[in-house]
């Protein structure tokens, strides 16, 4: 079987149906339209675009000034709301104003670069794969960092904001560490030598920069098997039920959404 007709998968796709089926339905097999552009979403982008910039800089001993970074998230935070704007997606700016948006990406950005340690090795940014990870499924993803930790070990970064802390139940139980740490071994040849690490920027009163490591085992591999199975198995059956909480607020699809329990 060529790699065209394998079955493909990724983090975002498992963890949007671990999350709630229903959106998962309406994303990746419906195609539905999206209703609104998270401002979340928008500032994440451009935050890590412009940590990016300082990283890959940071590769080749340059790393960009805090004005140059607050540059690029300004550039990719105003240009992602222009089009959602033009594409018919309105932003859904929550509870706070376009201005406070940038003023947050400001601190977290200060923080990240007062915070990120100038002696770590960058091998690759923003590092692609799309690897047959499980047999007969192709699992596809993007690193955000990964560092050089010598003597044959490499370290997998993934850079995130949040509004509080990862507990130890984000920590353990994640499916993403899992699958970036297989992804490693495969692709540096690492056998068990990969570290993994939570890169948190915390959009708190006072902005922060934590790191986080995580640990992963052949149990947590052989797990990742069979959720992909299990998820595999209910998009079959047509398994899609809605996960009502907190996420409905502020979903892309919550008119939609709302509209078919209505129907039914």
């Amino acid at each position: 079987m060529s790699n065209a007709t394998i079955p493909r998968t990724s983090y975002s796709r498992l963890s949007t149906w671990l999350r709630c089926p229903r959106k998962y339905r309406l994303r990746y097999l419906d195609e539905a339209p999206e209703e609104c552009t998270s401002a979340a979403m928008l500032f994440g982008v451009a935050i890590h675009e412009a940590c990016e910039l300082f990283l890959a800089g940071l590769k080749d001993q340059s790393p960009s000034s805090l004005d140059a970074m607050l540059a690029a998230f300004g550039r990719a935070f105003m240009d992602g709301a222009e089009l959602a704007e033009s594409t018919g997606t309105p932003v859904d700016w929550g509870t706070a104003s376009r201005d406070e948006w940038l003023e947050k990406g400001a601190g977290l950005l200060a923080a990240f670069q007062a915070g990120v340690d100038r002696g770590i090795r960058v091998l690759g940014t923003e590092v692609p794969f799309s690897l047959e990870l499980v047999p007969g499924r192709i699992v596809d993803g993007v690193m955000d960092l990964v560092l050089d930790e010598g003597n044959g070990r490499v370290r997998v970064v993934d850079l995130k904001t949040a509004a509080s802390t990862y507990g130890p139940d984000r920590l353990d139980y994640d499916l993403q560490p899992t699958i970036y740490m297989a992804a490693a071994r495969r692709l540096y040849g690492q056998d068990g030598q990969v570290d993994f690490e939570y890169w948190l920027l915390l959009k708190t009163r006072t902005p922060q920069f934590r790191v986080l490591p995580v640990v992963r085992d052949s149990r947590d591999f052989a797990e990742l098997i069979e959720t992909m199975a299990e998820v595999d198995q209910a998009c079959l059956r047509g398994v899609f039920p809605r996960l009502r909480g907190f996420a409905c607020k502020g979903c892309e699809y919550a008119r939609r959404c709302a509209g078919q329990e209505a129907r039914t």
